[in-house]
């Protein structure tokens, strides 16, 4: 394993020098109206509006066990709801991804984590939910403080929808904004090799608090999804007994996309929200939504 390679959300490595166009200088095309406005003034209702009007996520019952939670995971963690939301009598009361579920299973490596293991037992009980005329800024400072990109906008109806840092880049596809991807600050992430284990991958997750690791020098790259993928092939595990002894090659790994460093933020935003997978990479950086995001905060 290449431990020079480190990626930490809380504490990124940066390269020395600052990006070189001022954040004061970027601004948004509301779609609610014909102005450019800042960051800082920018509110949900503002520029994502539909989200007011059309609710968009995916929910999960707190006693389901987690076979059922994996299975939706596997199929929404690369979607705009990159989060189930945890129900109890019709009323959200936290939420479950990739990183919580990824956490648990490491310390309950047997069957009976998916059979018989509740969701409401490894949930996230951190729930960010907020109203419409929240401020994009503060909205990402919240974000950084609870170390999630996810949250719920609860409208006037009182039904929710969800935003996640891959929701977000519909704002940065309305940045008004010449920034490119040579301007942003270098970042160094998690590699893994064909040889390590599963074991070895789910550590290196947890210890660097990603969800993503590189297989080193490829555009390839593993992350909780692909590794549901295999657990739901494998029946939920029943009657495997050496599931973390797997090598990395028995995942199927999928590939970022390789982009040149002049892509703008706006171009580079559209690219992503193309992407089943959206993860791009330069020969020189590596940016998923949540980098993007914060880079634009």
């Amino acid at each position: 394993m290449n431990s020079n390679f480190v990626l930490n959300l809380k504490n990124r490595f940066y390269k020395s020098g600052n990006s070189k166009i001022s954040r004061d200088s970027i601004l948004f095309s509301s779609s609610g109206s014909q102005k450019n406005i800042s960051l800082n003034e920018c509110t949900i209702e503002d520029i994502l509006p539909h989200l007011l009007v059309c609710s968009s996520i995916a929910t999960i019952e707190s006693k389901e066990k987690m076979w059922v939670a994996t299975s939706m995971l596997m199929r929404f963690l690369e979607t705009f709801t990159n989060n189930l939301v945890v129900m109890e009598d019709d009323v959200p009361i936290g939420t479950l991804g990739g990183r919580e579920v990824i956490k648990e299973f490491s310390k309950n490596r047997t069957p009976s984590f998916f059979s018989d293991v509740m969701v409401q037992q490894v949930m996230n009980e951190n729930l960010c939910v907020i109203p419409p005329n929240t401020k994009i800024g503060d909205l990402l400072k919240k974000m950084q403080q609870i170390q999630s990109d996810f949250a719920l906008v609860k409208n006037e109806g009182g039904e929710y929808s969800t935003v996640s840092a891959r929701r977000l880049l519909e704002a940065g596809v309305l940045c008004n904004t010449q920034m490119k991807i040579s301007d942003i600050p270098l970042k160094l992430i998690p590699t893994f090799n064909r040889d390590d284990t599963i074991d070895t991958i789910i550590k290196q997750m947890i210890q660097n608090e990603t969800e993503i690791l590189v297989l080193e020098n490829t555009p390839q790259f593993v992350n909780p999804q692909i590794i549901f993928e295999k657990i739901v092939e494998l029946n939920y595990l029943k009657n495997i007994d050496n599931f973390f002894d797997l090598k990395a090659i028995a995942l199927n790994l999928k590939s970022g996309k390789i982009i040149s460093e002049n892509t703008t933020i706006p171009d580079m935003c559209k690219i992503m929200l193309s992407m089943k997978y959206p993860f791009i990479m330069t020969l020189n950086n590596v940016l998923a939504p949540w980098d993007l995001i914060m880079e634009l905060s």
